[in-house]
């Protein structure tokens, strides 16, 4: 039997872009929450905010593509998927895996 460390088939990519993750809470209201990407793939990725997120939640993720601040005239990812896993993290943060349902650039 083969066994790796790492099970994925798909390379990541270790990045730290900003990020702004909007979805809707368990009460039905939407939020809205700055994030930092750390790394991602073809189908998925991961990011660290200051928001609890639950599993199988539908978020959406806007990336900012430049390793700077915020730039309006940047690049942007915008991507929806749903969470698939969520690692409490110290000082309020919590990093948050999710699956892509589907993406476009602007």
């Amino acid at each position: 039997m083969y066994i790796t460390a790492d099970r994925r088939v798909k390379p990541r990519i270790a990045c730290e872009y900003q990020a702004v993750v909007e979805g809707m809470n368990g009460e039905g209201k939407r939020y809205q929450n700055q994030a930092v990407l750390t790394n991602l793939s073809s189908c998925g990725l991961f990011l660290i905010t200051n928001r609890q997120i639950a599993i199988g939640s539908r978020i959406s993720v806007t990336i900012q593509l430049a390793n700077s601040t915020i730039n309006p005239d940047a690049p942007k990812l915008v991507i929806n998927g749903i969470v698939i896993r969520t690692e409490p993290r110290g000082e309020g943060t919590c990093g948050v895996a999710v699956k892509f349902s589907n993406y476009r650039f602007l």
